[in-house]
């Protein structure tokens, strides 16, 4: 194989796998979260102009005003005042690139009748239906990699007697970067995680904001063990930037009472400066806990018992 070969042969790699660890989204609405993964290889202006619309903050508060059901559910144009999005000069189309207007993916929206295929801005639609005659003239450019159920939701939700507009507006409350691959912290983690290889230990997970101030999104974390027929508890608290894949949290450790009639408050022993843990999610019921302490270090793999009421991880 010639070097021209051999350079063909790596660039096609490059894009294969940018293509499987694209950058992801987090559409946080008032439906359910959902998590998108962009296609930065066979779309790249169309991947560039929306990154630029979530990263300036231009997606934070619309609505996703149009619910045409089993066919497409729209957004990006309408903040939730009334107000259109301020929107930027239009973009190129990248039509025909091999992606295809099917159910979970996303796609620009388009101006006109017949559609001007260079008229993309800032509105989006998710595809809820088999739309490949769109794929002519409207540019996928990603796909729901979480949040099927809530994609769902929005597609079924009541509209006015013959028209596309919800009775009840599903609200885009924010939309935010989310690292290659990276799974985000959801509320959906919280609750009660164990480590499969160990019995009898576990934590318990808030994903919170602070009451009052509503300041957040806050991790709130105990970890309850065993040691020596004693009850061992950590606890901790971290705020995280919403689209995070992980979070770090300073541990005190609290050793030395029982439960039942033998608890003793004099034998609660608490060390602050106990050590750190970082927790990471890699899906809505699975996780990677990463620990340093004054005592050892180590990882543990953990699952969830528990969802909040009304989440899911069926079907996504």
């Amino acid at each position: 194989m010639n070097l021209k070969s051999l350079v063909s042969v790596a660039l096609l790699a490059l894009a294969t796998c940018a293509n499987a660890q694209g950058t992801r989204v987090l559409m946080d609405t008032d439906r359910g979260p959902l998590l998108l993964e962009m296609d930065q290889v066979r779309a790249p202006i169309t991947t560039a102009n929306f990154l630029r619309y979530v990263d300036d903050g231009a997606y934070d508060t619309t609505l996703l005003n149009r619910v045409a059901r089993n066919f497409v559910v729209q957004g990006g144009g309408f903040r939730d005042t009334g107000l259109p999005v301020v929107r930027r000069p239009s973009i190129a189309s990248e039509r025909s690139n091999g992606l295809r207007n099917v159910p979970g993916t996303i796609a620009m929206s388009l101006s006109g009748n017949p559609p001007n295929t260079a008229s993309a801005s800032s509105d989006f639609f998710f595809n809820t239906g088999t739309n490949t005659q769109l794929d002519g003239n409207f540019t996928v450019f990603g796909r729901v990699v979480f949040g099927s159920q809530t994609l769902a939701n929005i597609n079924n939700t009541p509209v006015i007697s013959g028209s596309e507009q919800p009775l009840r507006i599903p609200h885009l409350r924010r939309a935010v970067r989310v690292a290659a691959g990276e799974f985000p912290i959801l509320p959906l983690h919280s609750g009660t995680w164990f480590d499969p290889a160990n019995p009898g230990k576990g934590f318990l997970i808030a994903v919170s904001q602070t009451s009052g101030s509503e300041a957040g999104p806050i991790m709130v974390v105990s970890w309850y063990d065993y040691f020596e027929g004693k009850q061992v508890w950590l606890s901790g608290i971290a705020p995280f930037s919403l689209g995070a894949s992980s979070v770090e949290v300073p541990l005190q450790i609290t050793t030395g009472a029982q439960f039942g009639s033998d608890f003793a408050p004099t034998q609660v022993v608490t060390d602050n400066q106990w050590g750190r843990i970082t927790l990471r999610f890699t899906g809505c019921d699975a996780g990677t806990f990463t620990y340093t302490s004054q005592y050892g270090n180590g990882t543990v793999p953990v699952r969830s018992l528990t969802l909040p009421t009304n989440e899911s991880c069926v079907g996504n």
